[in-house]
């Protein structure tokens, strides 16, 4: 079979592949990022690409892409096999991609070493990887780095990857090499920042939801895609580096945590150890909405947890000018009156190209406030700012390249609309679940938690208005940041801590939404806007 060489620009990367494969394909072996939320199969139109010289647009191309851009060369990748020798310009690098890897501290029970021990504690979450270097002697965090998880290349949510996995011959294995290279390098940096000995990395700790605990493990993944959701590693797993390829002291103990369920895992379990749910008196409400949507409700003692499936739209992965939060991604939006230009702010200051999920609940907020949005989410034709977009429909301009002097318009479609009335009414459903189950109302909630980075830029004003988060007062919703990472710390610190981890998994009472008799009429009820 013919190969044909591809050159990636900016980065200059080049590979010469098979002519069956594709651009997309061809990225992946390259270890280049290009957003494929969908996992290549044409369907979230976010793989877009410059090609030279142009090749004939495919039907996707035309759905996803606008006739202008169409125009210029632009492409899905993962839509184009690689028939010519070709250049490719990516135009958006996910290097800068506003990552949150900080916790709320707390202190831990740590195991008494000698000095000059050290550990890092991993925290491997669906898009993101947060990993702190510790002194293992006295706790101090010495360094930590974030990077986005490269097996986004695959798909952006778990059951992308896990199908993929389940598809493609070897890959699994590819999904894990994917991973355990990022995490090497990972190690380097983080041993090489802080000029330390290699061999005095003596622990390692990795938390992740249930899917991506099994893909770093390399473990069987089919159970997780049908029911019952069985995952096929539940307890913890204690290992050595060489099982994982790491190159620096393979000799070191690695401790992967326990798995509660099929779509919540060990990183659920490092949320309620760092919190201490499992002690509070008070009706406490734990929140870390993400793809999957994690849910913890603890009170005197006892746990509650599900997952809501809410699907990647909170990243902007199925909104038409989503994307994740870098540089140039609308982070807040405001407006006063119904036809007044937006106020927005964008992250790096920079040019406005397109919606992160912080914006996008705003937009869904305050459109409803003014009644561009009714109760169903229906948009109504009320103001100037409303327009019938020839390929979306109804939709509302954010930004009007002409009165911003901006190169792009920015709309939010009736679709996007849609999307996230679905992934907050997954929420909204299991929290209103998890309650009815305790016969708590959201009266006697005392603080709502909100994990992991997107909970700690959202405005509660806006969660609330849209009924993503209890209506409650604001003041009770409190931001926690990387909570997991934070119990990814104290289970590499405290073999206490790793003993308590083992604990939770056995006290916690989780409820499985697919097959709760309410969860159908409770879903549906919440798409509706408050």
């Amino acid at each position: 079979m013919n190969k044909h060489l591809v050159i990636f620009e900016p980065s200059g990367l080049k590979i010469s592949v098979d002519s069956s494969k594709t651009i997309l394909d061809a990225a992946r072996e390259v270890g280049l990022h290009i957003l494929a939320d969908c996992g290549g199969i044409g369907s979230c139109g976010k793989c877009k690409i410059i090609v030279q010289p142009p090749s004939m647009p495919t039907e996707r191309d035309a759905q996803h892409i606008q006739s202008e851009e169409l125009q210029q060369g632009f492409r899905l990748a993962c839509q184009h096999v690689v028939e010519e020798p070709i250049r490719v310009l990516v135009p958006y690098q996910l290097e800068d991609v506003k990552i949150l890897s900080e916790g709320v501290s707390r202190k831990w029970d740590i195991d008494k070493y000698q000095e000059g021990h050290y550990g890092i504690a991993f925290d491997l979450g669906t898009t993101t990887i947060a990993a702190y270097l510790m002194d293992l002697v006295n706790g101090v965090q010495i360094a930590q780095i974030s990077s986005l998880n490269p097996q986004t290349a695959f798909g952006e949510d778990v059951m992308s990857r896990i199908a993929y996995a389940i598809r493609q011959e070897d890959g699994i294995h590819l999904l894990r090499n994917t991973i355990l290279k990022e995490i090497n390098r990972l190690v380097m940096v983080l041993y090489e920042t802080a000029d330390l000995d290699p061999s005095a990395l003596t622990r390692i700790s990795v938390v992740g939801n249930t899917a991506m605990n099994h893909l770093f493990l390399g473990t069987e993944v089919r159970p997780l895609a049908f029911a019952p959701y069985t995952p096929t590693v539940k307890e913890a797993v204690t290992m050595r580096g060489v099982d994982i390829n790491l190159n620096i002291n393979p000799n070191c103990e690695v401790y992967v945590a326990p798995n509660i369920a099929g779509f919540v895992g060990g990183d659920t379990v490092a949320f309620i150890l760092s919190q201490q749910l499992d002690s509070v008196k008070d009706v406490v409400l734990g929140i870390d909405i993400g793809t999957n949507g994690e849910i913890v409700l603890a009170t005197d003692g006892q746990l509650f947890c599900c997952s809501a499936a809410a699907g990647p739209a909170f990243e902007g992965a199925t909104i038409f000018q989503g994307m994740r939060g870098q540089n140039g991604a609308i982070e807040h939006f405001q407006i006063h009156g119904i036809d007044d230009i937006p106020e927005i702010s964008v992250i790096g200051n920079a040019n406005p190209q397109g919606i992160c999920g912080s914006a996008i609940i705003d937009i869904v907020a305050e459109l409803r406030r003014i009644r561009i949005l009714d109760q169903n989410g229906r948009m109504q034709k009320v103001s100037k700012r409303v327009i019938e977009d020839a390929d979306h429909g109804l939709s509302y301009v954010v930004v009007d390249s002409e009165e911003a002097k901006e190169e792009k318009r920015i709309i939010f479609t009736q679709r996007d609309v849609r999307q996230i009335q679905l992934a907050k009414a997954a929420i909204q459903a299991g929290t209103m679940l998890l309650l009815k189950s305790l016969e708590i109302s959201r009266g006697d909630i005392a603080r709502v938690l909100l994990a992991g980075a997107f909970g700690n830029y959202i405005n509660p004003i806006s969660a609330t208005a849209i009924g993503l988060l209890p209506q409650i007062d604001v003041s009770k919703i409190v931001p926690v940041g990387n909570a997991a990472g934070e119990g990814a710390k104290g289970l590499l610190l405290s073999s206490e801590s790793r003993r308590h981890a083992d604990h939770i998994i056995e006290s916690v009472h989780y409820i499985e939404l697919a097959s709760h008799s309410d969860f159908q009429k409770t879903f549906i009820e919440s798409i509706k806007l408050p």
